[in-house]
């Protein structure tokens, strides 16, 4: 899975049950065999020791880097969503420090500084605004990484703490949003580890500094017992013997090798042990090994499942939604039509009736008046004449059934549907056909809708005055159009989404629900051809439609 947002937390969550579930039947039944095998004898038992240090210290491994890593986006989640006008305000930063602390509760913390080093604004317990971090070494660290996660020091509070900072560019300036972390739930976090088993489990830095407490005894900065660790991939265990009793040393590096993480623990001083089972410490181990491997695959594998079954259930309802959607339009068109067109008919001969009347009355008084106003009545019976063919036509089409059909001509009536926003907005149309293309077998209903989509994203995306340039063109077994127009563009980092249900580049001023584009793409494929997009920022875009030709018969 790629990393979750907020709408994939439900895959995740349940990704978690179904390892879980996965490991529990997986890892009970052998365990529970594995602890009668190691009761048996001595080295079952510190086989297993090791085994609980090593999955111990995996497991706090994946727990310390997934609290650092959510704390840090978090914090720069923070730093990016806010402009800098917003975040320099003492009530946004202590709404944005109320909702970290909702969500996990490690930022004491929070503070803008600006590239020169000042503090411009700090929300926490400490008096810390106008102080300047010119001259500290985390301060000189983020604004060359541009991120930044210290150890543990003391800094301009004089105690031990952490701090994460991240930086951005707003105004021609860089940014730092500093957030400082509560080194007790860091502690905790790490220390819960060992609470079953009995193991000390803490975390030093390379000077070998404490930087978490394991007991009220240790101090955070304070000198570990231990000699140095030097760097090592995975999970490494070693027996020391400290003060004179036998140990077992589980480390692990973690936050980019500047920590590591330690489980120590005495090893038991059992006498006699029954005769040994290395059958079930084999299987326990294999167990250890491939279980949360097969698990992990097996729940990844039904996780897509659910996903492709989830998205085509989606896709399936959109297409229903869309096709009663069109069938409604279809009869309402047709109703409107055939409603119009009677009282039409009526007004067109009573029209004809008065001219006819002039005609033989020529010395009327205002006769010229009244004749061109009649002419007028005809025109516009005329003008609804055509709306009501267009509807009419509209609401035939739309079916399953595919037909031939003319490209240009489905272009060209398409362009009659929105040519009073064309005349209003100004914009001119340009047309490059090649009037050889041969006909296709399609839908034109649903090709229309394609055509009606991009045109309506076109008038959207221009201003007055802009131009549309619409082309059909033949490009091997295919009808190619492009739809092309003179806006803005599309930003390149959004030209991959822009097929996503509910993606949309316009303003969210509830008019746009992101659907237009997605839906040309289903049908696009249901006639079995493609759509494609290129945009250029400043320039505009284009998008180009594949229309498969009908295939030769002998």
């Amino acid at each position: 899975m790629t990393t979750l947002d907020t709408s994939d937390r439900s895959y995740a969550r349940l990704y978690r049950q179904i390892m879980a579930v996965l490991l529990c039947f997986g890892l009970v039944p052998l365990v529970s065999m594995g602890i009668a095998g190691f009761l048996a004898n001595r080295d079952a038992i510190e086989t297993r020791m090791r085994n609980v240090l090593e999955a111990m210290v995996k497991n706090r491994k994946v727990t310390v880097e997934l609290f650092l890593e959510e704390t840090m986006r978090q914090v720069e989640l923070a730093a990016f969503s806010l402009p800098v006008d917003r975040l320099s305000q003492p009530e946004t930063l202590e709404s944005l420090l109320e909702q970290m602390r909702r969500e996990g509760g490690a930022v004491i913390d929070l503070g803008l500084i600006a590239d020169d080093g000042r503090h411009l604004a700090y929300v926490g317990p400490y008096a810390l605004q106008g102080l300047n971090y010119r001259d500290q070494q985390w301060f000189e660290q983020v604004m060359v990484r541009g991120r930044y996660e210290s150890d543990i020091f003391l800094g301009l509070r004089r105690f031990p703490h952490m701090v994460m900072a991240a930086k951005k560019r707003e105004g021609g300036r860089d940014w730092i949003l500093r957030a400082t972390i509560d080194t007790d739930i860091l502690s905790a976090l790490v220390r819960e580890g060992g609470l079953e088993s009995g193991a000390d489990v803490f975390i030093l830095n390379r000077a070998a500094e404490y930087q978490t407490r394991y007991s009220d005894a240790h101090r955070l900065m304070e000198k570990a017992d231990i000699d140095p660790i030097s760097l090592h991939s995975g999970v490494r265990i070693a027996e020391v013997v400290r003060n004179g009793k036998r140990e077992f040393l589980a480390t692990a590096w973690l936050h980019g090798e500047a920590w590591v993480l330690v489980a120590r623990q005495r090893m038991p001083g059992l006498t006699s042990l029954l005769p040994g089972h290395p059958a079930v410490v084999w299987l326990l181990v294999v167990g250890l090994v491939t279980i949360p491997v097969l698990s992990h695959f097996i729940a990844r594998t039904r996780l897509k499942q659910f996903q492709t079954l989830e998205a085509e259930r989606a896709a399936f309802h959109e297409s229903v939604a869309q096709a009663q959607k069109m069938a409604a339009i279809g009869r309402l068109a047709a109703g409107v039509a055939h409603e119009i067109n009677n009282p039409l008919a009526i007004i067109q001969a009573q029209a004809g009736v008065l001219a006819d009347i002039v005609e033989d009355n020529p010395d009327l008084t205002h006769a010229a008046e009244f004749k061109d106003r009649v002419s007028k009545i005809v025109r516009q019976v005329e003008r609804g004449r055509s709306v009501i063919h267009h509807l009419l036509g509209f609401s035939r089409r739309v079916g399953a059934e595919r037909e031939p059909v003319d490209i240009i001509a489905a272009l060209e009536e398409t362009l009659g549907f929105v040519e009073k926003e064309i005349d209003a907005s100004r914009i001119r149309v340009v047309r490059d056909f090649n009037r050889s293309v041969p006909i296709v077998r399609s839908h034109l209903a649903q090709m229309q809708q394609v055509f009606l989509n991009l045109i309506n994203n076109a008038l959207d995306a221009i201003e007055e005055g802009g131009e549309i340039r619409l082309s059909v063109q033949l490009a091997d077994s295919s009808v190619v159009v492009r739809v092309e127009d003179t806006g803005p563009g599309i930003p390149e980092k959004d030209l991959p989404k822009i097929f996503d249900p509910f993606f949309s580049t316009k303003s969210s001023d509830g008019r746009h629900t992101g659907l237009g584009l997605a839906i040309c793409q289903e049908i696009m494929r249901a006639l079995g051809g493609r759509i494609g997009v290129e945009s250029t920022p400043g320039k505009g875009t284009i998008f180009r439609l594949w229309f498969p030709l009908e295939p030769e018969t002998a």
